[in-house]
């Protein structure tokens, strides 16, 4: 066991070891080259620094990679062809080691509505160019004159024909400047922007009301309320998980001003099948029967035919106060009532 942990011992090196190792190697890293060293990394560094400047200087920039075919996609809309071509004209200038992204737009002009360009070079010669375009998510509608508004409010006058599926946002005037400013259809362009992509082209108008706030109105469906301009990536979230529960169909609003307690609202509940309406009775009229001072008497409800009047001295309804009074036949054919003699039997009457 001790020879073990000698040998052990012995197999690791000490810090004394490698502190003296170290100081009988460093003066020899130390030293300096030596002169045919030091010609031999002179003249590398030289070539890499001529290599390097020949190619900025020359080489990027020569007709050895210029740019000759250029292929251009993503472009849509009645100004595309023009696009088009100023594109190609601006990168057949320009080489495939040397592409000017700036000049490409600059190229396009100011008023282009576009996204990105994503560029991608086929040396020697080739070059693709596609163009990601600002996609409208409402469309601004002032009398007859329409104009389409991507996101953050940016005009796209340029988008023709305007999909008929986008939100109607109505509004006053249609701004100079090709991008709107902080007000009423600035905000409405952002509640559009920030509804899901697949509920879009359902929203059929937005506006905003002095109490509800921002309103967007479902085609053949229920208005969402999202309220104030703010958290309405959650607000949407919130109604389109409403819309999409069928046991919200049928309601005539969504409130999701308050987006952790969306509310669906104006929901008709049919009753079940086989269900009775119950009809509530009516109130009777109560007539004053001759010759009964101080009794009413009132007729039944519909329904209750054939049954006994109440009177409002306090007798049951289909209890007789009484035996009936008895009827004699006269000489003369006529049927005649005997009144009943007060407590007694009725009289009886023979042949």
């Amino acid at each position: 066991m001790r020879a073990a942990v000698a040998i052990g011992r012995r197999g690791v090196p000490r810090v004394a070891d490698l502190l003296r190792w170290l100081a009988a190697t460093m003066p020899r890293a130390l030293r300096p080259p030596s002169r045919a060293a030091r010609a031999r990394l002179l003249v590398l560094g030289l070539v890499v620094a001529a290599l390097g400047a020949l190619y900025l200087l020359w080489f990027r920039d020569s007709s050895f990679v210029q740019v000759q075919r250029v292929t251009v996609s993503g472009l849509t809309g009645t100004d595309a062809s023009r696009q088009r071509a100023a594109l190609i004209a601006a990168a057949t200038r320009m080489t495939t080691l040397h592409v000017d992204e700036g000049a490409l737009r600059r190229a396009l002009g100011a008023g282009a509505t576009i996204e990105a360009l994503r560029v991608s070079a086929d040396f020697p010669h080739g070059l693709h160019i596609e163009v990601v375009e600002k996609a409208p998510v409402a469309v601004l509608v002032y009398g007859r004159e329409r104009v389409a508004a991507g996101v953050g409010g940016i005009l796209l006058p340029a988008v023709r024909p305007i999909p008929r599926w986008l939100p109607v946002i109505d509004v006053g005037a249609l701004p100079v400047h090709g991008r709107l400013g902080q007000g009423r259809a600035s905000r409405l362009v952002a509640a559009a922007a920030a509804a899901p992509a697949p509920l879009r082209p359902r929203i059929e108008r937005l506006r905003e009301l002095p109490v509800k706030g921002l309103v967007a109105y479902i085609r053949s469906g229920p208005e969402v309320i999202l309220g104030p301009p703010v958290e309405l990536g959650f607000k949407w979230t919130a109604a389109a998980a409403i819309l999409a529960d069928p046991t919200s169909r049928g309601a005539s609003y969504i409130d999701v001003r308050l987006p952790d307690r969306p509310v669906a609202g104006g929901l008709v509940i049919a009753p079940p099948p086989g269900a009775q309406t119950a009809i509530p009775a009516q109130p009777a009229a109560t007539t004053a029967a001759p010759g009964a001072a101080g009794s009413t008497t009132a007729p039944a409800g519909p329904g209750a035919a054939g049954s006994t009047p109440s009177t409002a001295s306090g007798t049951p309804a289909g209890q007789s106060t009484g035996p009936p009074p008895p009827q004699t036949v006269s000489p003369s054919g006529t049927t005649q009532a005997t009144p009943a003699p007060s407590g007694g039997a009725p009289p009886q009457t023979g042949p």
